[in-house]
């Protein structure tokens, strides 16, 4: 929703006249909005604007009005916490040839700093994470391959 319209100015009104402080900001925002409008004004008076708690708050606020979504939600998050957050966003498969296909992945610069931390190096952030992401699929195979060397039956190793 929007602002409301009113045709006698906050300060005008008796009701205003022995408010100070905060009760006075949070008055005024009452009298003038209403709904998500008024939430996000009252998180401003509430909190300093420049601050990460702010910050957060803002943040899920915005999540829980649906104006982002849950993935940059969380990646936000992560950000301002200065964490590292990668995810993956989608997955498709070639249907001519299913053995081959493709991730899309999302991360905040947090995460290539730890990438960075762990030695890790190329000539941009998305060759780096995409060197991360080959060494975890090879991480894989390699441990597949073990479990395959223990004898195990076909019918052990689908399970």
């Amino acid at each position: 929703m929007a602002k409301k319209k009113r045709w006698i100015p906050f300060d005008l009104m008796p009701g205003s006249w022995g408010l100070s402080g905060k009760t006075k900001e949070i008055a005024r925002a009452e009298y003038y909005y209403d709904g998500d409008e008024l939430e996000y004004q009252l998180l401003e008076i509430e909190h300093n604007v420049d601050s990460k708690e702010y910050a957060e708050l803002k943040l899920k606020l915005d999540y829980k009005k649906e104006k982002i979504g849950k993935f940059e939600y969380e990646k936000e998050l992560a950000t301002l916490k200065k964490e590292p957050y990668v995810n993956v966003l989608s997955m498709g498969i070639d249907p001519d040839n299913v053995v081959q296909g493709y991730f899309e992945l999302d991360w905040n610069d947090e995460f290539v700093k730890m990438l960075h931390n762990a030695g890790m190096t190329g000539t941009s952030d998305e060759d780096i994470v995409n060197k991360w992401f080959n060494g975890v699929c090879r991480t894989v195979l390699l441990q597949e391959s073990a479990d395959l060397d223990y004898g195990l039956t076909d019918e052990q190793n689908r399970r």
